[in-house]
């Protein structure tokens, strides 16, 4: 189903996960046509994309992936180009993120920097799947 925030069954699932390694989290994006800010925030009347917006919330993130306290370090981002196998949504953009632990990520989505940018997240993306992985070897 359709989202672009975890449920509350999924996030606590996800912070209680005994795995203490790191992880990495495969984020396939859909983006709004027009980005949707609310209307006194001053990118209301900038008539961003979706992706526009997004961008700026990458843009945000940059300065958490420095900090070694939450130490994200972006793997991959690429286009959706379609399928060559299988087939379903046409997804805007896969983005492949590496975290040196979940406690790390969850220290992130607790930062006021992370909080900050999320806005423009949530005025950009339509919604999105976002898959953990645990490397292997």
């Amino acid at each position: 189903m359709p989202a672009v925030q975890p449920n509350t069954e999924q996030m606590t699932r996800f912070a209680k996960d005994a795995h203490d390694g790191p992880i990495v989290m495969i984020n396939l994006l859909k983006f709004k046509d027009k980005a949707e800010y609310p209307a006194d925030a001053p990118e209301a009347k900038e008539g961003l994309t979706g992706e526009e917006a997004y961008n700026r919330y990458g843009e945000g993130l940059v300065e958490l992936g420095n900090d070694p306290q939450i130490g994200l370090k972006p793997l991959y981002t690429g286009s959706g180009q379609g399928y060559l196998i299988g087939g379903g949504e046409e997804w805007d953009r896969v983005l492949v993120v590496h975290y040196p632990s979940r406690q790390h990520m969850l220290r992130m989505m607790r930062d006021p920097r992370y909080q900050k940018a999320h806005r423009h997240r949530e005025a950009g993306l339509k919604y999105q799947e976002l898959i953990e992985t645990h490397p292997m070897g």
